[in-house]
């Protein structure tokens, strides 16, 4: 099966480590690997807290249908005011 590259999990995660580092800059984001979901969440590693709650499960395609725009109120909103 051909799939859409930016359908594909790894063009998916680079996706949400760029945004990730716009909205937290210097903080590590974790990924589930356990999963053929995306499932991640922001942490740093300094302090030794998650800056985020779990992302729940996504399809890669799901996430390749919502904007930059999105993913970043998504990472807001996961974060509980904390970024």
């Amino acid at each position: 099966m051909i799939v859409a590259e930016k359908d594909a999990y790894q063009f998916q995660r680079a996706s949400i480590e760029r945004i990730a580092g716009e909205s937290a800059p210097g903080k590590s984001v974790e990924f589930d690997e356990a999963s053929t979901f995306i499932k991640f969440r922001i942490r740093d590693n300094f302090l030794g807290v998650n800056l985020t709650e779990p992302s729940g499960e996504w399809f890669p395609d799901e996430l390749a249908d919502k904007s930059d725009a999105w993913l970043r109120n998504f990472i807001k909103h996961l974060s509980n005011g904390k970024l």
